[in-house]
């Protein structure tokens, strides 16, 4: 078969470009914002996790967007480091490309990466993998707390953070009620739909003991996530905090998804179509509107690979097909409109990344760099094809500052985006 080979040079069809101004030096200010304590609340985006897993290879992990953007504040900014390997990160070995992990990811007991203190007040509290559902017990369920407890600290990407003890919580939106902001980011939500459709539109149901079966990739629903939405920007508010929320992005638009398509594999491909389609469990030949993963890659590039006959399709696991595609996409539309709502009712900014991926995915320039939304040779994202590389976080940071500055008056600077390390090359 054809290997799936993906070109690293070539021209790109370019959309628009944005050059970052540099006009004369002006002492930085806030605005109507203040920002002596500067705290990002998140996922894996805002921790800084690229090529699938927090490590500090050229950037000590100052690179995260929060952090870029705290540099252009003047303002304080801890998050958790770690040393080396961390947790074990993806490398790109050769042109072809292949991927390999330098340590196993995750990896624990790496050193630097298991000793993290709790002790430490923390501004960026971005947590890998973490839900907008698991920052937040739900009201009136009796089991939520533990569950919520259960979930976060069961989670070694915040374990620098207390969540004490199954019979004494400690939640993530303690944390934010304790955090003594006076400026915010917000950028939580985006797992409360990629962990479905990574998984191929799977609830990912795990029995906890005593606790029952809890589903811990299935899709928020939109009532819940508002309410839980709502009581993070209400912590913040009450503390006097102002700050900026985020839209998520259409995940399907990310190179997990687009990447490994029929025209890069040069065959007929067999899928089974998943629980939540039109036709469960049918099997049938795999369109463009289908989105296979780009882990099921390995297995269509072996030559005895499965996916090339009706009588061994791929599962559903290893593809999101179209009515799928379909429900993540209105999902995110509809708890996009939930933050936006929420943004407005707690008179916060909003910076909207749902319409700048799509503007990233046409292509763009930036300071002279050429960068687009493709895996490897679009030059943003990192090697898991999920999270930005670092030049992809700093795109991200200016997009928010820019966003600060229109809301609240400030005068935040952008910072030059070909300074950020993009795909590091064999």
């Amino acid at each position: 078969m054809k290997k799936l080979i993906y070109p690293i040079l070539g021209a790109v069809l370019l959309a628009s470009c944005t050059k970052t101004q540099f006009d004369e030096f002006e002492t930085t200010t806030s605005g109507s914002a203040d920002f002596t304590k500067f705290v990002a609340v998140g996922n894996s985006l805002t921790q800084g996790h690229q090529d699938n897993g927090i490590h500090n290879e050229y950037q000590q992990m100052d690179n995260s967007y929060p952090a870029i953007i705290a540099g252009q504040m003047g303002a304080s900014f801890i998050q958790p480091l770690v040393e080396g390997d961390g947790s074990g990160y993806k490398s790109l070995q050769d042109l072809d490309p292949t991927v390999i992990d330098i340590a196993a990811s995750p990896n624990w007991g790496a050193a630097g990466w298991s000793s993290w203190s709790t002790s430490i007040e923390y501004n960026n509290l971005g947590v890998s993998g973490i839900r907008l559902t698991d920052c937040v017990p739900t009201n009136g369920e009796a089991l939520s707390p533990t569950i919520n407890q259960f979930i976060t600290s069961s989670n070694p990407y915040g374990g620098f953070l207390d969540f004490g003890s199954i019979f004494a919580p400690v939640t993530y939106l303690d944390h934010v009620k304790n955090s003594n902001a006076t400026f915010y980011t917000n950028w939580l939500g985006s797992n409360d739909v990629l962990g479905w459709a990574t998984s191929g539109g799977s609830d990912g149901e795990i029995t906890i003991p005593l606790l029952g079966s809890i589903a811990i990739s299935e899709l928020t629903p939109v009532t819940v996530f508002r309410n839980k939405y709502d009581s993070i920007n209400e912590a913040f508010s009450a503390i006097g905090a102002k700050g900026i929320c985020a839209t998520i992005p259409d995940v399907t638009a990310i190179p997990y998804f687009t990447t490994v398509t029929l025209e890069a594999i040069g065959r007929a491909v067999w899928l089974t179509e998943g629980p939540t389609s039109s036709n469960p469990g049918s099997i049938r030949l795999a369109t463009a509107g289908d989105l296979i993963l780009l882990t099921t890659k390995d297995a269509l590039d072996d030559p005895i690979g499965h996916g090339f006959s009706q009588a061994d399709p791929l599962t559903h696991l290893e593809v999101l097909d179209k009515d799928e595609v379909a429900r993540v996409q209105n999902h995110t539309n509809m708890i996009n409109n939930e933050i936006k709502s929420s943004a407005a009712q707690y008179e916060v900014a909003l910076v909207d990344m749902h319409r700048f991926m799509y503007e990233l995915q046409a292509g763009m320039i930036f300071d002279g760099v050429e960068l687009d939304a493709r895996y490897i040779e679009g030059g943003s994202f990192s090697l898991d094809g999920v999270h930005p590389n670092t030049r992809g976080y700093a795109i991200i940071a200016n997009k928010f500052m820019d966003e600060i500055n229109t809301f609240y008056g400030s005068n935040l600077r952008p910072v030059p985006v070909q300074n950020y390390r993009g795909i590091t090359f064999p």
